[in-house]
């Protein structure tokens, strides 16, 4: 009962926007981004001493494979290294996995058709090398692979993951293209009376928990910004003292009223070429995060980039993959 309320109140809170959709499902994540590219990953349990993710991803469109990936946790300095683990299934071997030295390997077919068969049946998994063990949890897997089959147009096909049936693989909506993005260089040569317009600009937004050295006269002196056209600016100043990326970017008016609106809170250096990324990293070690960017294209900045770390769960700094909702092409500017 319990568990159906979690699965039921998780379904609510599956989001679409701009076509990208994600969902987290008891120790499993699926992201499908806007051109309908589907990755789902599992984790070991929540506060496990030796923690791992399995993700498998595939594309939209007919005889399109499931690839998968497989990493160690690495965040704890002393975490093992091993060449390779052995995969065990119901207590049986299912081949060897060799790792690069980032405790990381692409999986052949056959481990990838083990595994999937496995998280199809929600069960475990299981990786040892020596005395090490690490578990995958099949919890939320049957979910979340069915949530993939669901938006790529598979459930009741032959190429379903979980729910196999007699329909016809050929009319499975085709592989997408990324939208295009033709990117446009910012001039980044200052103007007189730019230093005091930053100030004035900057000194005009409304404080905030995002930002709270807004305020902060010495962070205010580090504004910068750049004429977007005759008429718009974007300005930008450190949020945070830490290190790392906490810049606040803003778009606004050149003349009062500026009427400044946030873009990011989180941003790194801008170079004036046209895109600006963020980047934040989250959880108590620091184990997921996201990225995000936006691409001038001479009229606004249009997002071209939105990815999730995956699941808190321990594995890597910044989450153990990149889950993207939003992809684009962008094409540089002249």
């Amino acid at each position: 009962m319990a568990k159906g309320f979690l699965f039921l109140a998780a379904a609510a809170a599956w989001t679409t926007a701009a076509g990208a959709q994600s969902l987290e499902l008891g120790d499993w994540q699926v992201a499908c981004d806007n051109i309908r590219v589907c990755r789902a990953a599992g984790y070991s349990l929540e506060g496990s001493d030796m923690p791992a993710s399995v993700l498998l991803a595939r594309a939209s469109g007919p005889g399109m494979p499931v690839v998968g990936e497989l990493q160690l946790g690495v965040l704890d300095a002393r975490a093992p290294r091993p060449g390779s683990v052995v995969l065990a299934i119901g207590g049986r071997s299912a081949g060897t996995i060799r790792l690069d030295r980032n405790n990381h390997a692409e999986l052949a077919p056959p481990v990838v058709a083990a595994l999937l068969k496995a998280f199809a049946a929600g069960s475990d998994v299981t990786l040892s090398a020596g005395k090490s063990r690490w578990q995958v949890s099949g919890g939320g897997a049957i979910e979340a692979l069915q949530k993939m089959d669901e938006v790529q147009g598979r459930a009741g096909r032959p190429s379903a993951i979980v729910r196999k049936g007699n329909g016809s693989d050929a009319d499975v909506p085709s592989r997408m293209s990324a939208p295009r993005l033709d990117a446009q260089r910012i001039p980044t040569a200052a103007q007189p009376g730019d230093d005091a317009l930053a100030v004035r600009v900057l000194a005009s937004i409304q404080s905030s928990a995002d930002c709270p050295l807004l305020d902060d006269g010495s962070a205010q002196a580090k504004g910068r910004l750049w004429h977007l056209d005759a008429n718009r600016l974007l300005v930008t100043q450190p949020c945070r003292a830490a290190a790392g990326s906490a810049n606040g970017y803003w778009t606004a008016n050149l003349r009062p009223p500026y009427d400044a609106r946030p873009m990011t809170y989180s941003g790194a250096d801008y170079d004036g070429s046209g895109t600006i990324t963020a980047r934040r990293l989250t959880g108590a070690r620091g184990d997921c995060g996201s990225i995000e960017a936006w691409t001038w294209n001479g009229y606004r900045f249009e997002q071209s980039f939105a990815a999730s770390g995956g699941l808190c769960r321990g594995v890597k700094a910044g989450g153990a993959w990149q889950m993207p909702s939003v992809v684009a092409d962008v094409v540089p500017g002249n």
